[in-house]
């Protein structure tokens, strides 16, 4: 097989795996899911659009960029729409309404700047590449070293981050028990916009990355949320290590499990791409619904040896 095919794989999977943690990081910290992530993602890509066809900079300089305006996004829909509505006593079947309308406005904001560029600059950008804005490694494009290597720097801080600095515990505290941590001192207002401001930065920050290898569009992002979601199931919902598993795993499952069906049946099966991580769902789901940490947890329980009860015996002697 050919090892472009697994280049690409793993790519695919790094950038997958930053949406799933922002996921699950957005779900322990206001109890919802949200539907919009996938579309901070579209904003990325089109950050690095404008900076390589408008700006004509190299779009890997537009990275630091392009995290700093998902994590401005993601705040402004957390304090303008999540917040105002907890605070009007809204559920939680309320909020998730509310992500999927935000996910439609956000998705025409990017139709809106997508044909602006072809309306008033004359510039294609509905369906485009930036490859010939990459680099390569001998015969390897440099987008695989870069997603791979931000997706493991990513994870490490944010586990540095989670066990050894102040804001991590207050973190963690909070989406275990949001009550009980307000009480013992922690604002959860600031620790709640530090986590969406985190988990948008990581949403944008991989789609700047997707339009080096895939073909980008204003709704490649909204797109992926069903892969975003299972990474996240898939891993556990109230894990983030196990959000960066799942994660991985479903996006080689989605790029392989294509290839493989392509092969067997024929081009036309790439068109159905999307059923492969609806498929893990439907599984995850009807299987653990509490995805790998469920499972992990099981198999403690089952490893721990039941403490032996003293024989009839020894309790009557005992009593005597």
């Amino acid at each position: 097989m050919d090892l472009t095919i697994w280049y690409m794989a793993i790519t695919y999977a790094s950038e997958l795996m930053l949406l799933s943690v922002g996921f699950t990081l957005t779900y322990l910290t206001a109890k919802i899911p949200n539907f919009a992530h996938g579309t901070y993602a579209g904003f990325g890509i089109y950050v690095s659009y404008t900076f390589a066809k408008f700006w004509g900079i190299n779009p890997y300089l537009g990275l630091p960029a392009a995290f700093l305006i998902g994590g401005i996004i993601s705040v402004i829909v957390f304090k303008a729409v999540i917040s105002t509505l907890t605070k009007m006593g809204s559920g939680s079947i309320v909020l998730t309404i509310a992500t999927l309308a935000i996910q439609i406005f956000l998705g025409a904001l990017l139709n809106i700047y997508a044909y602006g560029f072809i309306a008033f600059y004359g510039q294609y950008a509905t369906a485009f590449l930036l490859k010939e804005w990459d680099f390569k490694v001998g015969e390897v494009a440099g987008i695989f070293f870069v997603s791979l290597v931000i997706s493991l720097v990513a994870v490490v801080i944010l586990h540095y981050m989670l066990t050894r600095t102040k804001m991590g515990i207050a973190m963690r505290a909070t989406a275990e028990d949001p009550e009980l941590a307000s009480v013992l001192g922690i604002n959860i207002n600031n620790v709640q916009l530090f986590s969406w401001f985190l988990t948008g930065g990581l949403a944008c920050l991989a789609g700047a990355l997707i339009p080096f290898w895939f073909q980008s569009s204003p709704t490649t992002g909204s797109g992926i949320i069903t892969s975003i979601m299972a990474g996240s199931l898939l891993g556990g919902f109230e894990s983030v290590y196990g959000a960066v598993i799942g994660g991985f795993v479903i996006g080689m499952a989605e790029i392989m499990g294509t290839l493989a069906g392509q092969v067997a049946f024929g081009n036309w099966f790439g068109e159905y791409r999307p059923l492969i991580p609806m498929t893990f769902l439907i599984i995850v789901l009807l299987i653990e619904p509490r995805g790998l940490q469920g499972f992990w947890e099981r198999l403690q329980k089952s490893r721990t040896k039941p403490v032996p009860k003293e024989p009839e015996k020894k309790k009557e002697e005992e009593k005597k």
